[in-house]
């Protein structure tokens, strides 16, 4: 008797535990929800600063796969989903290139065009009400620049659109050179 009424008990108790906690996340909301249909974000993606690799973050990134690369992680499978790459001399010479850049690129990669130094065409606080595609619709990325912006311009919104001609904006939240891993922090949205 005593074990049917043990067994009875943890029956009942496993029964409600699951029932409140499913019931927990049907009431959740999301007040910062971005339509995922149309639109791709990710948050605190880093870049290197050295650029020989040597530390935890890379240069490259896909958006396609939603991964950082260094370079020598590339490979021919992987070469043609890369649309962001990053290239840093020093305080003053940051920049956000493409894959295929003549001087610091990986040759056979594809073109992405970037808006290093855009002025007032997307701000800080514009890119975080960016919920969906169509937001990205009225901003006119045509040509390459080859300005770069130095570490005391951070916080700073930098745009790119890849060579399947989806828009982004690349949103710089901090520069980090002393320590351990030199690195840039980024948030990323991109239109599916």
């Amino acid at each position: 008797m005593k074990l049917t009424y043990t067994i009875a008990l943890l029956v009942c108790m496993s029964s409600l535990f699951f029932n409140s906690c499913s019931s927990d996340a049907d009431t959740k909301t999301d007040s910062s929800a971005t339509d995922n249909g149309t639109l791709k974000t990710f948050i605190d993606v880093t870049f290197s600063l050295d650029q020989s690799e040597g530390y935890d973050a890379g240069l490259y990134f896909s958006t396609e796969l939603g991964k950082s690369f260094k370079t020598n992680k590339i490979d021919a499978a992987t070469l043609p989903k890369i649309d962001i790459a990053f290239y840093s001399a020093n305080y003053s010479l940051n920049y956000f290139m493409s894959p295929n850049n003549a001087n610091y690129g990986i040759k056979g990669a594809s073109l992405s065009l970037f808006i290093n130094a855009q002025k007032d065409l997307l701000t800080i606080q514009q890119f975080n009400k960016i919920e969906k595609s169509t937001d990205f619709d009225t901003i006119k990325i045509d040509n390459d620049d080859d300005d770069s912006f130095p570490d005391d311009k951070t916080p700073n919104v930098v745009l790119f659109k890849n060579a399947a001609g989806k828009k982004g904006a690349i949103y710089i939240k901090s520069v980090h050179r002393v320590g351990y891993d030199p690195r840039i922090v980024v948030d990323i949205k991109i239109q599916k």
